[in-house]
C-alpha cells in the first residue's frame, strides 16, 4: 500500500465532505451561489470539479511526462476528492429528478440528469478501481492488464461527465 497517496486523498476528500456538510448543515445549500443564478452547494461543486478536472488532466501530463509517482499521488488524491463530492453533493441532487412516470423522462432535465449519473458513476468506479490498483490495494488476482486504456478511457469519462455537468447546470440555473 502507498500511504502517501492515500493519507492526501483521504484528508482532501473529508475537507470536501466537510465543507459540503457544513453548507447543509449552516442551511446555506439553497442560498445565492457566486457563479451567476446556481445556489451556494451547486456552485461549490461546479468551483471543485472544475480544479478537480484540471487536476485529472494535469495527472495525465504527469503521466506522459514519466513521472509516475507524482502522477499516482495525484490521481488518488483527485478520485477521492471527486468521490466525496460525488456521496456529499451530487447523490442529494438526483431528488430534483427522479421520475414520476415514464413520461418524465421526456424532459430534458431528467433525462439529462440521469445520464450525467449514470456515465458519472461508471467514471467514479472506473477511478476507484485505478486508484486502489495503483496503490496496491486490490489482490494481485484482480489487477487489469489493460489499466492504461482504461485510464484513457476513465480521463475521457471525467471530461464528458464535466460537460454534461457544465449543461446540466446551464439548463438548472440559467433556464429555469
Amino acid at each position: 500500500m502507498k500511504p502517501l497517496a492515500l493519507t492526501l486523498g483521504i484528508i482532501l476528500a473529508v475537507a470536501a465532505a466537510a465543507l459540503a456538510q457544513w453548507i447543509f448543515a449552516q442551511g446555506k445549500a439553497g442560498d445565492p451561489g457566486f457563479l451567476g443564478p446556481g445556489i451556494l452547494i451547486a456552485d461549490v461543486n461546479l468551483a471543485l470539479q472544475i480544479v478537480l478536472l484540471l487536476g485529472l488532466t494535469f495527472g495525465a501530463w504527469l503521466a506522459r511526462k514519466g513521472r509516475i509517482e507524482a502522477h499516482r499521488v495525484n490521481q488518488t488524491i483527485w478520485v477521492l476528492v471527486n468521490a466525496a463530492l460525488v456521496i456529499f453533493i451530487m447523490w442529494g441532487s438526483m431528488v430534483e429528478v427522479i421520475p414520476e412516470s415514464a413520461a418524465d423522462m421526456a424532459q430534458t432535465r431528467v433525462w439529462l440528469g440521469w445520464l450525467h449519473a449514470v456515465i458519472g458513476s461508471v467514471t467514479v468506479a472506473g477511478g476507484l478501481w485505478l486508484i486502489l490498483q495503483m496503490n496496491d490495494i486490490l489482490p494481485a488476482r484482480w489487477h487489469v492488464s489493460w489499466w492504461k486504456k482504461l485510464m484513457r478511457a476513465t480521463l475521457a469519462g471525467y471530461w464528458l461527465v464535466a460537460l454534461l455537468g457544465f449543461v446540466t447546470y446551464y439548463l438548472w440555473y440559467f433556464t429555469a
